[in-house]
């Protein structure tokens, strides 16, 4: 069988049909072409937008962990910072206080310490000269 009558064979036409019957069934393929086109493609677009939907989910998900460590990271480094900055303000700060010769808070409390030493030496000592009188 040549090409032409497999050709003809599948289209259900014999060569004695005339064209009108011919081009009807051209026709009608192409209808129900279309028509399974449609259907397939709203199924395809149907799974398309599901996968879709999923990969944003799960990209979301991720940017949040993502951004949530970030966001730690940064905090702890400026944590750090800050911490840094604060113990170079205060040795400077100490520095220039030591140099012009004003006393620290430990100094003062050191003092302090010794005083209230010395106060009680000498109300001790205020106790024993009047009883020795």
């Amino acid at each position: 069988m040549n090409d032409s009558k497999a050709a003809r064979g599948r289209l259900k036409i014999a060569p004695s049909k005339d064209l009108r019957k011919y081009t009807q069934q051209i026709w009608l393929a192409g209808l129900g072409a279309f028509s399974r086109a449609e259907e397939e493609g709203g199924k395809l677009f149907d799974n398309l937008v599901k996968i879709g939907e999923e990969l944003e989910h799960k990209t979301k998900e991720i940017t949040d962990s993502t951004a949530h460590d970030l966001k730690e990271k940064v905090i702890e480094k400026a944590s750090d910072t800050r911490e840094k900055v604060e113990r170079a303000i205060d040795e400077r700060l100490t520095g220039t206080l030591t140099r012009l010769g004003i006393p620290s808070q430990k100094d003062i409390e050191v003092l302090t310490d010794r005083m209230d030493q010395l106060t009680r030496v000498i109300e001790q000592l205020a106790k024993q000269l009047e009883k020795s009188r």
